[in-house]
This record gives structure tokens, C-alpha cells and sequence, in this order.
């Protein structure tokens, strides 16, 4: 019986993404040529998400939460717990659209691709899903549980998250100035 819910739950998850993605695509119009504008703001968002790398491990330090629950009074370690649970929920959202973007954004330049890769493309398409998933329960974990207990989540996270990255800097660098639109 749990191998049926496990193939029911996966099958659920496969339909939601792709009626997420067909509908997202269908939205920003993947066929549209991407403009300088876009190439631009990709490459500032991808200098982003590079340099607020410190800024996140600060999020979910054990060291702060330890401090505070040492050094403090329960209404100022709610509070703390508040405020890093907003944070960490609002960077995750960040890094969700961004990563979004920089796939939406790959799969528009992979018309400029000299060799294609079906078998790249297969990856990285399972690893978006992946990260879609894990994203996603990230978030439910911080709403229930907190940021310092979803750790390992958020270190499985950032690694996708830099793994896009890192594609899309790959792919912008190959990109030669004369393709994007204005």
C-alpha cells in the first residue's frame, strides 16, 4: 500500500509541475528572443546570489540561536525566532525566482547552443524538479519548524541553487553580445 501512495504522490507532483511549467511558460512567452535588459539583470542576479552566500549561513547560524537562548528573555527569543524565520523565508522565495528565471532564461539561450546535449538537458531538468520539491518542503519546514532545524535543507538548497547558477554563468558567458535582443 505505500509503494501505491508513494507513485500517487509522485505522479501528483509530476502534474503540478508540469501544469506549472506550462502555464508559467505560456505567461513569459518562451519563444520571445531574450533582451539585453534580461541578459543584464541575470548576470546582476547571478552576482547576487554569489555574494550573499555569508549573508545566508548568518541566517541559519546554531550560533546565534544559542546565544540568544542563553543570554535572553523567552518574549526576545520569540521575537528572534520571528524575525530569522521571515528572513529565511523571504531568501528562499528570492532563490526560488531566481532560480526560475535563470532556467526560463537557459531554455531561451539554448537556441543559441552550437551542440546540444539532450542528455544535459535531462539533468538539469531533474534537478529543477528536485529543487522545486525541496524547495518547496524547505519552506514548509521553516514555517513549521523553524530555520535552525532545516539545516541540511537549506545546504541541499544552496547547493542547487549554486549548481543553476553556475549553469547559467556558463551559458551567459557563451553567449555572444550580437544574440541577445534589445
Amino acid at each position: 500500500m505505500s509503494g501505491l501512495a508513494a507513485v500517487i504522490v509522485l505522479g501528483t507532483l509530476i502534474l503540478v509541475f508540469g501544469v506549472r511549467l506550462v502555464l508559467q511558460s505560456s505567461r513569459t512567452g518562451r519563444n520571445r528572443p531574450v533582451s539585453i535588459e534580461e541578459f543584464a539583470n541575470a548576470r546582476e542576479a547571478l552576482d547576487a546570489v554569489f555574494v550573499e552566500t555569508a549573508a545566508i549561513e548568518r541566517i541559519f547560524s546554531a550560533e546565534d540561536i544559542e546565544f540568544i537562548c542563553r543570554s535572553s528573555t523567552p518574549e526576545v527569543q520569540r521575537l528572534f525566532l520571528k524575525e530569522r524565520r521571515a528572513l529565511a523565508v523571504q531568501w528562499l522565495r528570492k532563490t526560488q525566482k531566481q532560480v526560475a528565471q535563470f532556467m526560463d532564461l537557459h531554455l531561451r539561450l539554448a537556441g543559441f547552443t552550437e551542440k546540444p546535449s539532450p542528455g544535459f538537458e535531462l539533468e538539469l531538468t531533474a534537478k529543477y524538479v528536485g529543487f522545486f520539491v525541496v524547495s518547496h518542503l524547505l519552506l514548509l519546514l521553516l514555517w513549521l519548524r523553524g530555520p535552525f532545524r532545516a539545516r541540511r535543507v537549506v545546504g541541499y538548497t544552496c547547493a542547487v541553487a549554486g549548481y543553476f547558477c553556475a549553469i547559467c554563468s556558463v551559458r551567459l558567458a557563451n553567449v555572444t553580445a550580437a544574440e541577445p535582443r534589445s
